[in-house]
């Protein structure tokens, strides 16, 4: 389903026309459906990463290790780290740990200044704000050598994109009306309109039937959760 298709289909199930339904608003609408989407999608994709597939690069961003360095930006589009790796000077490649700051309190009672004060290989790396603090603090300098793989927002919409018109949302196609169906219910819930039920109750099929897709994708990933066992005696 193209965009075109999508704005048609909004129009066609809320009875508006691009002069009763102004482009700006259809935009902000059909991304405001699109981040939803991609949102269940990423919190019920397990083992196969999503990414939106309009994308043009990786999910993975790698960039300089500077000695005596310790906080290092992030990128807007990091929504979610999934891991952290860190490239010594020998070139392999090791996991970093996430640090918990809480345990170190409680237990350790260090002050995160004395934490592995001595300058080295990072083995740890503590998340605050738009940073990240390596511990301990690198001792040598090293192109590529910081390695963050990243969930990140779909790729929305731009203005420019609906009057091209040929663009398709980035995730399987089986389940692209959902888009037009969360704006159509979001108008006809402003307008007051008696069908606006009638759109979420078909929301929620599809987006159940959508979770359960995601879900299930990868036929190799072995579920780690369990279920508690219930004695009848």
């Amino acid at each position: 389903m193209t965009i075109t298709d999508i704005v048609n289909k909004v129009y066609k199930q809320t009875n508006t026309d691009s002069t009763s339904y102004s482009a700006a608003n259809m935009l902000l609408s059909i991304n405001n459906a699109y981040e939803r989407v991609a949102s269940l999608i990423m919190q019920n994709d397990f083992g196969w990463e999503w990414d939106d597939s309009n994308q043009t690069d990786l999910i993975v961003s790698t960039t300089t290790l500077t000695s005596g360095q310790q906080d290092y930006s992030l990128a807007v589009t990091h929504l979610i780290i999934d891991r952290i790796e860190v490239k010594n000077s020998s070139g392999n490649w090791t996991i970093l740990t996430q640090l918990d700051q809480k345990e170190l309190k409680r237990y350790s009672q260090i002050a995160l200044a004395e934490y592995r004060e001595t300058n080295g290989i990072p083995a740890e790396y503590d998340l605050r704000g738009n940073s990240i603090f390596l511990y301990p603090i690198p001792d040598y300098t090293q192109a590529a050598s910081l390695k963050i793989y990243f969930k990140r927002p779909p790729a929305l919409f731009t203005s420019a994109e609906v009057t091209t018109g040929t663009k398709v949302p980035g995730f399987n196609s089986l389940f692209h009306d959902i888009i037009p169906l969360w704006v159509s219910y979001e108008y006809a819930v402003e307008k007051l309109y008696p069908n606006a039920n009638g759109f979420f109750n078909l929301i929620q099929i599809k987006e159940k039937d959508l979770i359960n897709f995601y879900q299930k994708r990868n036929k190799d990933y072995q579920s780690q959760l369990t279920t508690d066992q219930i004695s009848f005696r």
